[in-house]
């Protein structure tokens, strides 16, 4: 039910915070991530460093890679500084870091997932640096903000 009610909650954050003008440019990005997080997921079934609840469970994994990593990187991408200057750039990676690890700090403190072997919520912190440093090259590389120039 957690991850049900998980999955609602970050589609009404999108419903009600998105820019659903841009949602050409933006819905890759949020795809690139759904990817990556179906990926993180395989590989931890390998090398156990996290697991959730319900491992087992299909609908699980699913939610999750459905809901909130597509949710997070859309607006993440959506509400990038106009001016992209080193300054502010590092503190917007701050202040989205920080949601994402205070998502995950819920998830550890319902018990809902839990780290394994030597992960930690710190290495998930610096895991998150990484991630939306990709998704922000996804965007960049790929110059998605010209299909929304050309909508």
């Amino acid at each position: 039910m957690f991850f049900v009610v998980c999955f609602f909650i970050a589609w009404f954050m999108w419903i009600i915070f998105a820019d659903k003008k841009r949602w050409r440019e933006l819905f890759l990005v949020s795809f690139f991530a759904s990817h990556l997080a179906c990926f993180t997921d395989t590989l931890t079934h390998f090398y156990p460093l996290w697991s959730y609840h319900n491992p087992k469970s299909f609908l699980t994994y699913t939610l999750d890679d459905f809901g909130v990593y597509m949710v997070i990187p859309y607006l993440f991408i959506q509400w990038l500084p106009s001016q992209r200057t080193p300054l502010k750039m590092i503190g917007y990676w701050f202040i989205w870091t920080g949601v994402s690890i205070f998502i995950e700090w819920v998830f550890l403190t319902t018990d809902h997932m839990k780290h394994l072997s030597w992960w930690s919520i710190y290495h998930s912190y610096m895991a998150d640096w990484v991630l939306f440093w990709l998704f922000y090259q996804f965007h960049k590389i790929f110059r998605l903000e010209l299909l929304f120039k050309r909508a």
